[in-house]
């Protein structure tokens, strides 16, 4: 059998728009065989992923993951975690800290579209499993106030933008730290995402790699040749491994479960590395 490894994913636990249930099933159906739901500062759909697994009786593999927000030069940085022991104490009082912080600039958010007159009724924070700027676009976009979800984040939500509240996120050196203690594998998620020049990509690698950052995520399924190439040899320079997630949030045409994922013949896989 071909071994299939997506991950980066995410569920309606965060900013996905699929059920755990859902998600595990259309990873099956397309391939994976090899599955991290890596929510954003969450890991509570793991559980239910893993019934549902067992319930739809699905040769998948359910590897524990989560994406955290961290701070790295006053950059938003996302360190993906995976294979780590989703009981330890030290990492769920992490994504305790990480999620209020989620729930305080939600609100705060909030506030200010109100503030502006943009009268629109998103879900509460209470009310969500994680609560994301997803959630406001959506209420955005529903409301009449922007025409599409991309035009929310340009006018309204992006970073110094009129509601653009910024987050005291933990630091990158610290979520890296705190997934690696808790026995689990640390990944810089979509590299090129960050819009930094190389200069500045390879100090955030060279800085990560200090502070024991595992893995590098080469392959996304929503990429270039030239730029899984570039990202390779990045990983290769720097002496990091290289993983492999299509960041899937929905279904649709460009980032599929489990597609375009290969990994250049000359990385070594993180999995590789795993018992």
């Amino acid at each position: 059998m071909t071994l299939c490894y997506d991950l980066h994913c995410h569920s309606n636990y965060s900013d996905g728009g699929l059920t755990p249930a859902d998600l595990v099933a259309r990873a099956h159906h397309y391939g994976v065989t090899h599955l991290a739901i890596t929510d954003h500062d969450t890991i509570d759909a793991l559980p239910v992923a893993r019934a549902a697994i067992t319930q739809q009786q699905l040769p998948l593999t359910l590897v524990n993951g989560v994406e955290l927000t961290c701070r790295w030069q006053q950059h938003e940085i996302h360190l993906v975690g995976v294979n780590f022991d989703a009981e330890d104490d030290k990492l769920r009082q992490l994504l305790a800290q990480q999620q209020q912080v989620r729930r305080d600039r939600y609100a705060g958010m909030v506030a200010k579209l109100a503030k502006a007159g943009i009268a629109i009724e998103p879900p509460l924070a209470e009310q969500l499993t994680m609560p994301t700027r997803k959630h406001l676009a959506e209420a955005l976009l529903e409301g009449g106030w922007v025409s599409s979800f991309e035009a929310a984040f340009r006018r309204y939500l992006g970073k110094g933008q009129q509601a653009y509240v910024a987050a005291e996120w933990v630091d990158l050196a610290t979520a890296i730290a705190t997934i690696k203690a808790a026995g689990g594998s640390t990944v810089l998620a979509h590299p090129h995402a960050y819009q930094l020049s190389n200069k500045w990509l390879r100090r955030l690698l060279q800085d990560a790699k200090a502070d024991n950052l595992d893995a590098l995520e080469v392959a996304i399924g929503a990429q270039s040749p030239g730029h899984r190439e570039a990202l390779a040899t990045f990983a290769s320079e720097i002496g990091l491994l290289a993983s492999a997630g299509s960041d899937f949030h929905n279904p649709g045409r460009w980032r599929e479960l489990g597609k375009n994922l290969c990994l250049p013949a000359h990385c070594v896989p993180i999995w590789n590395t795993w018992q």
